[in-house]
């Protein structure tokens, strides 16, 4: 998100980009008016790492430090992935701040990381002095151990904290001390957690208390950059200046010009999508009928990664250039840096730097059609299933009950060929069963209206029906035509994604979906009555048609943001 903006009408108008009226929501609970206070936060590893790449560059010069601590961390120390926790239902994908757990895996990795890159860091004595400051001495091992310590763990450090470091070195400042001191720090409870205490107020009567200015920097820079202060917000908390409102303006203004909040909001739409769900598109190669569906295409290893780039690349562009979420929801340029995706797209490789192409094809509407939303992993079949309730939760939250676990599909007639459609349909939709009211009428159509797409996310226009050798049975027509509902619309018939699509965007359940997940992400907890007033203003920001830029900071500047509850 860093870079040149352009005006919006640098983005093509798209005929199905259609906005309803913004209304707003009704029955709102009232805020509670600050952040909810809860046991101390942790560190996410991704806002782990970089972290200490961020430390480790303000204390010495290597531009190699970073790819090093990168493998040092999720390859050699095997830092365990966040668990992606989801309030509503631990089957599907959440968001990764809402992992509240400690493992023993995380505790070794941390120590193990604290080792390994503090050798690294103070390898020779060259590289020890130049961390310290090129001197030696108690004032200057004194200081080193206040920068050191002030970065790291985003606040100054007292001076019994001091003691304690100073001493560990021993009163040396050679590269043993010095390596000594930086695994301490890492491996300290204080550069992992995040406690948040809120300024001292003489008003006794009220719940919530603002947050110190550097509870304040850290909470801003962990949610937008997610890493720790740069020196520029370091200094506005160390002055106080930062709890001055246009101080603050200012700061929230710099860090979402900054690149580094194009990856804050690229987390946020991969785990809101539910990309990391996604299978490596790879698995079956070799298999006889999966080979005879892929045809001359041959997915690689590396293919689901690019498709997921592909997505989050259109989500950058359109932020860059000032765009909105419906225009997130409407893009159809192709961002295939890779021949792969770009084969599956039928357009050219983009160079990740020039205009991107455009979709050729007709049927390309938008994010409903982008691969990584279509495409089923190592499969040579659709998953309509999948589809339309990925669909529905990811973008709509629509409400689904939970699977009838005591039903059997061994009385279904699969003889004949049958589309996948067809299969389905026999399967999940028999009369006298438990499933046919969810499948029939909730989650079925929305897979269905997708089936002009094959399980690789290509334009088809027919399926070619094969046995488990690859054989073809047969060539069926594709039935697109559903009919789908969402709770706040009308049921209406749709044979086209570009029809869903347009129906999603008249529902208004996307924005109001990206409201509800947005707040999760940046609270890191599940949402509650209360918070109606928070996720509502949000949702109305969005439904304005909001760029991307400023709804994404928009929730910093609320006193909910800014605030918590008092302990």
């Amino acid at each position: 998100m860093g870079g040149s903006s352009k005006p919006l009408s640098t983005i093509p108008a798209d005929p199905h980009g259609t906005l309803r009226t913004a209304t707003a929501a009704t029955g709102s609970a009232p805020s509670p008016g600050c952040y909810s206070a809860s046991f101390p936060r942790r560190l996410t590893r991704a806002q782990f790492v970089n972290a200490l790449t961020d430390w480790s560059g303000a204390l010495i010069t290597d531009t190699a430090l970073p790819a090093r601590i990168q493998t040092l961390a999720i390859d050699t120390a095997q830092f365990p992935l966040d668990a992606s926790v989801n309030p509503e239902s631990a089957r599907h994908q959440g968001y990764y701040r809402l992992d509240p757990t400690v493992a023993s895996r995380q505790v070794s990795s941390i120590y193990s990381v604290a080792q390994s890159l503090a050798a690294d860091m103070a390898s020779t004595d060259a590289r020890a002095a130049t961390i310290v400051g090129n001197c030696t001495g108690a004032s200057c091992l004194d200081a080193f151990v206040r920068k050191a310590g002030r970065i790291l763990f985003r606040q100054p450090l007292t001076d019994a904290e001091v003691a304690v470091y100073t001493k560990a070195a021993g009163g040396a400042t050679d590269k043993a001390a010095v390596t000594k001191v930086l695994a301490t720090m890492i491996a300290s409870p204080q550069s992992y957690f995040v406690v948040e205490r809120g300024l001292a107020s003489s008003d006794t009567s009220a719940s919530c208390v603002s947050l110190s200015a550097h509870e304040l920097a850290s909470r801003l820079s962990l949610h937008l950059w997610d890493t720790i202060p740069d020196a520029a917000l370091r200094a506005d908390a160390d002055s106080g200046a930062l709890l001055q409102p246009s101080v603050y303006a200012k700061q929230v203004a710099r860090l979402m010009a900054d690149a580094r909040a194009d990856n804050g909001l690229r987390s946020f739409f991969r785990q809101w999508l539910e990309l990391d769900d996604l299978t490596p598109m790879n698995g079956r190669v070799g298999n006889a009928k999966f080979d005879a569906f892929a045809g001359n295409f041959k997915p690689l290893a590396t293919t689901r990664d690019a498709a997921i780039t592909e997505l989050l690349d259109m989500v950058s562009y359109v932020a860059g250039r000032n765009g909105s979420l419906q225009q997130v929801m409407t893009d159809r340029h192709s961002f295939a840096r890779t021949a792969d995706i770009a084969a599956l797209y039928n357009t050219p490789v983009w160079d990740g730097k020039s205009a991107p192409p455009l979709f050729t094809e007709a049927e390309r509407v938008g994010l409903m059609t982008r691969v990584a939303v279509l495409v089923n992993g190592s499969s040579d079949t659709t998953l309509p299933i999948q589809r339309g309730t990925r669909l529905l939760r990811a973008l709509t939250c629509q409400a689904l009950p939970a699977p009838a676990m005591n039903q059997t599909n061994a009385a279904a007639d699969l003889s004949g060929v049958l589309t996948t459609r067809q299969r389905t349909e026999r399967i999940t939709e028999m009369k006298g069963t438990a499933c046919i009211t969810c499948h029939a009428g909730i989650i079925n159509p929305w897979g269905f209206v997708h089936e002009g797409f094959d399980a690789l996310g290509r334009v088809r226009r027919s399926e070619v029906v094969r046995d488990d050798a690859g054989q073809t049975l047969g060539e069926k027509p594709l039935d697109t035509s559903v009919v789908v509902k969402l709770d706040s619309m009308q049921e209406r018939s749709i044979s086209t994604v570009a029809q869903a699509q347009q129906y999603v965007l008249e529902s208004g359940e996307v924005e109001r979906c990206f409201a509800r997940n947005y707040f999760r992400y940046s609270f890191g907890r599940a949402n509650v009555d209360s918070d109606a007033e928070v996720i509502e203003s949000t949702r109305s920001q969005a439904a304005n048609g909001a760029n991307l830029r400023s709804l994404f900071a928009s929730i910093v500047t609320r006193d909910e943001f800014k605030s918590i509850q008092r302990p």
